[in-house]
């Protein structure tokens, strides 16, 4: 992979679900407690930090030999500003920046040609997967036509965020690092509560990716 890349930046349960809870979080584990905002985020979260998406993308299709023209070029310009001021007038409402990352994508989609969507679509899975967290669980559930239900959705994000806001505060050693202990105590509440949301079909699926079924088919072919 290449350098400029990196700025881009869940076994069938017949049993009741507590009953399962350890396998099951072993399974969530695997996809990582953190990364909650994964490159789906692309707009929002990287220019929170001052980052340039439509020069990301020029130097991402260059490399994948799918270069913007100069109309795509301006047209994503113009979404990128529209929503910088929509950003600003969000502020820090969770729902309004999930709304407008949705938005923000479709319209993006809608400036790409077939070649680039698809070549997109691929690179942002490997990344959400790579990465973890809620994004990655996400994308899982997606891929073996499992989603999160509207209200699943909402509830398992608020459990990602609430973990990554504890984990912020716990106390941290002379190397700046929280206590392991502590973390692997806060991760398995966390993973619990997530596991508690999830239907049979949801934890299949979960297995399923174990396996590395679901992994393998983001992951570019040599």
């Amino acid at each position: 992979m290449k350098p400029w890349l990196c700025v881009f930046a869940m076994i069938l349960c017949t049993a009741p679900v507590v009953a399962q809870v350890p396998q099951d979080e072993d399974l969530l584990r695997e996809l990582g407690m953190g990364g909650t905002f994964a490159i789906g985020n692309l707009a929002v979260r990287d220019l929170q930090r001052g980052l340039d998406p439509v020069q990301q993308f020029k130097r991402f299709f260059s490399e994948a030999k799918l270069p913007l023209t100069s109309a795509q070029e301006k047209r994503l310009n113009t979404v990128v500003d529209a929503q910088v001021d929509a950003m600003v007038a969000a502020r820090n409402n969770e729902e309004a920046i999930r709304q407008l990352n949705v938005d923000y994508s479709k319209k993006v989609a809608e400036i790409l040609t077939q070649e680039q969507r698809a070549e997109l679509r691929r690179y942002r899975a490997e990344q959400i997967m790579m990465r973890g967290g809620f994004q990655a669980l996400k994308l899982v559930l997606e891929n073996e036509q499992t989603p999160f239900t509207p209200d699943q959705e909402k509830q398992v994000e608020a459990i990602y965020l609430d973990f990554n806001k504890q984990a912020d505060q716990l106390p941290k050693g002379p190397k700046g690092v929280a206590d392991r202990t502590e973390l692997a105590k806060l991760e398995n509440a966390s993973l619990g509560k997530v596991v508690r949301l999830l239907t049979p079909a949801q934890r299949k699926a979960l297995a399923a990716s174990r396996q590395g079924a679901i992994v393998s088919r983001v992951r570019p072919q040599e």
